[in-house]
């Protein structure tokens, strides 16, 4: 469309141009045609004299005046006389029809933007111009979705103002009818699980659930579907597990993804917690009962010297049972984090160790020790 309007105003500019030679010829036709025609009336007054038609002060009268005409188009003709012959304006037309694209193309290609390509609608909304603006532009989209229900497109394009908008129920109606009329991707269940979860306050409900584990059916490494599944493992007071899938996801985060930060923070939010009650019920989540089982309360119960001093003799006796079956994977993840919470570099190194020489021949075990170690930043 815009090499169209182009072509229009390179053809107006050339006719502006030719305008004024056309307009010279026109003149100077018009003048001959004016010379001709006093030269005839010339002539008729003096054969209307010759017969007695006219009387002879009259006919002097006339001819005066014809001739006084005829003798201003004989100026008029050389004073607007082409300096140049028929075949100079051609050539000078041309010569403008060549000139003016052949300087105008360059000069655009040197000032302007040839390439830019077209902002689409989506990400006008996104660059959020004044607010009037932006309020039209989703008006109009919705006046177009009222008619055109079927456009997936407009649906996908308005979720997101909805969504900055806390217009939540719309955004997951539109995210809905989006993932229905454009098909099923990654991308597309992953931002309808978050309108779940924003909707429910942050909440990863159970029907947000379900989109976040059909994205990752489709692509297993999609970074916020495995996000929120392990926030909704936190919400669960599922520490271990939460702390797992986040640390399997900063694991295999870009080194300049944004969201690295974010999955660091709710680590360390989440070791913050535990270890607040690691030290007093550590020693029941080693002998494989739960954190809050009877043996945990007592160590509780107890100065911090002496469960500190618990603690470390359920890392040992923890350490020689894997010592002897290495194969628990459980085992060894439960070794490090309990190196981790005594802040035992040398003996989480050693753990480690041996950890990935019991796992050899077991990469997804071995991926989850690795995935801790990052997390722990326990060194190689």
């Amino acid at each position: 469309m815009i090499w169209l309007i182009f072509v229009f105003l390179t053809g107006a500019a050339v006719l502006a141009v030719l305008a004024p030679l056309a307009a010279r010829s026109s003149s100077a036709g018009d003048t001959a045609t004016d010379k001709a025609f006093f030269g005839e009336q010339l002539a008729e007054i003096e054969r209307e004299r010759a017969e007695g038609l006219l009387d002879p002060a009259d006919a002097e009268g006339a001819r005066v005046e014809a001739a006084r005409r005829l003798l201003r188009a004989s100026e008029t003709d050389g004073a607007t006389a082409q300096p140049s012959s028929r075949k100079t304006r051609v050539i000078t037309a041309l010569a403008t029809l060549l000139l003016v694209p052949a300087l105008a193309i360059p000069l655009y290609y040197s000032v302007g933007a040839a390439g830019l390509p077209d902002m689409p609608l989506a990400a006008r909304l996104a660059a959020t111009p004044p607010h009037a603006d932006l309020s039209a532009a989703v008006a109009q989209i919705e006046a177009h979705l009222a008619e055109r229900p079927d456009d997936g497109r407009g649906f996908e394009v308005v979720a997101p103002f909805y969504m900055r908008n806390g217009r939540y129920d719309d955004a997951i109606h539109a995210y809905g009818e989006a993932l229905r009329l454009l098909g099923a991707t990654p991308t597309r269940y992953a931002a309808l699980g978050e309108a779940y979860v924003i909707a429910a306050q942050g909440e990863v409900t159970p029907q947000a659930r379900r989109d976040f584990e059909a994205a990752l059916a489709l692509d297993a490494t999609d970074p916020m579907s495995r996000y929120y599944l392990a926030l909704g493992a936190a919400q669960d007071g599922d520490t271990d597990k939460a702390t797992e899938l986040w640390s399997k996801l900063l694991a295999d985060a870009p080194p300049d993804a944004g969201y690295r930060d974010l999955v660091r923070g709710q680590i360390e939010k989440l070791r913050g917690e535990t270890i607040q009650g690691t030290q007093a019920g550590e020693a029941g989540k080693l002998s494989g009962e739960g954190p809050a089982s009877e043996q945990g309360k007592a160590v509780a119960a107890l100065p911090k010297d002496d469960q500190q001093a618990f603690i470390r003799s359920m890392v040992e006796r923890l350490a020689g049972r894997l010592a002897q079956n290495g194969d628990d994977v459980e085992g060894w993840l439960k070794l490090l984090r309990a190196c981790g919470a005594l802040s035992e570099p040398e003996k989480a190194k050693a753990a480690l160790k041996d950890a990935r020489k019991a796992l050899t021949g077991k990469p997804a075990d071995v991926a989850r020790i690795e995935a801790l170690a990052a997390e722990l930043k326990i060194e190689r």
